[in-house]
């Protein structure tokens, strides 16, 4: 089925139908169980849990619905819908933080990996938004494909980001936050404008051509949702430009460290970069000689002479740069190989099978 009139576009705008009083109730109650539902999968940092709570969210369809009232030159609705949505957000946070607030969740934690995934928007999640944003509505028009709406739901996290903020400013992580928040605004753009070019291809466009009217209010629509969705792009493209950025250099970080190190056992554990900050932090694990367990010394003397040689400072200053502070954190260790043929126990020296010297 295609939107072939107007009143088949109303049947999309008017999702509430008849009983709006007993839709918008039915809709803060799945509202709210899905970001209960959310709040307690990211603080257990369950994958499983998140995904129930998108099945369970009712955002998409009212978001489709602003998308149909765009297309149609019905601004009025779309604004209204906009309205109900961000209340609706601002709501979720506050439903999450109150839920951890209540829990007495434990400060000064480790944060959960499912709450800090969500904190680093990129264009990746531009794309997938767009692309759930054209299932969805294809899913809306094609009344016989209903079975895959929940496909789309999860497709695109709406519900979940808006837990994380409420999660995050409970931890007073504001800038977090405001990623997550800036996460859900992604998605919430992009929806619009990829359904928009759904229902304008199936069959909208001749509902704008029937009043120009309606076509101006077309425009102006269209026009700030994509003002909306470019500033959305912007921060989406720097955060993935420092993303790559500091990927690169952690990478050059590592391979650095494999240099300098030599023969020597060095393990990584960590090599974390913040291009914004300026800052990088690296985790490490050194091995010594197997006889300075019995000498008395300061863990730097008791270095090997290789890792002594040329200075780590200067090694990370040629591929950082001088604008870079540094954190490192390194363990000692001691360790001894086995010859399981002869039974015959050696210092673990060095980097390679043990050769009884």
């Amino acid at each position: 089925m295609t939107v072939r009139n107007f009143a088949t576009a109303k049947d999309i705008i008017r999702f509430e139908g008849t009983d709006r009083v007993g839709y918008w109730r039915r809709f803060s109650m799945l509202l709210g169980l899905a970001v209960t539902i959310a709040t307690m999968g990211l603080v257990r940092d369950s994958g499983a849990v998140i995904i129930a709570a998108m099945l369970v969210a009712p955002l998409m369809t009212p978001i489709l619905g602003i998308a149909a009232a765009i297309v149609t030159g019905w601004i009025g609705r779309a604004f209204r819908l906009i309205f109900i949505v961000w209340l609706a957000a601002l709501a979720s946070v506050l439903i999450a933080w109150l839920i951890v607030w209540l829990s007495d969740f434990p400060r000064g934690v480790i944060l959960p990996h499912e709450v800090l995934s969500r904190t680093d928007p990129g264009a990746e999640d531009l794309v997938i938004a767009l692309a759930a944003g054209i299932a969805g509505a294809y899913v809306q028009i094609q009344r016989s494909e209903l079975s895959l709406l929940p496909g789309a739901a999860i497709g695109v996290s709406l519900v979940p980001p808006l837990a994380t903020a409420g999660i995050l400013l409970y931890f007073s992580e504001y800038q977090q936050a405001y990623e997550a928040v800036l996460l859900f605004a992604t998605n919430f753009g992009a929806i619009i404008l990829s359904a928009c070019g759904v229902y304008l291809a199936t069959g909208g466009a001749r509902v704008l051509m029937s009043s120009s009217k309606r076509r101006l209010r077309f425009s102006v629509g269209l026009s700030l949702a994509v003002i909306f969705l470019f500033g959305i792009m912007a921060q989406l493209f720097s955060t993935t430009y420092l993303r790559y950025t500091e990927t690169r250099a952690e990478s050059a970080l590592a391979a650095g460290i494999a240099e300098w190190a030599g023969d020597v056992s060095v393990e990584i554990i960590r090599v974390d970069v913040d291009a914004a900050a300026k800052h990088a932090e690296i985790w490490g694990i050194v091995d010594l000689k197997s006889d300075a367990q019995y000498q008395v010394a300061a863990a730097a003397d008791l270095l090997p002479e290789q890792l002594t040689r040329t200075r780590f400072r200067d090694v990370a200053r040629e591929i950082l740069g001088p604008e870079y502070s540094m954190t490192i954190r390194y363990q000692l260790r001691y360790g001894w190989e086995v010859q399981l043929s002869t039974f015959e126990i050696g210092p673990a020296d060095r980097i390679g099978p043990f050769n009884g010297n």
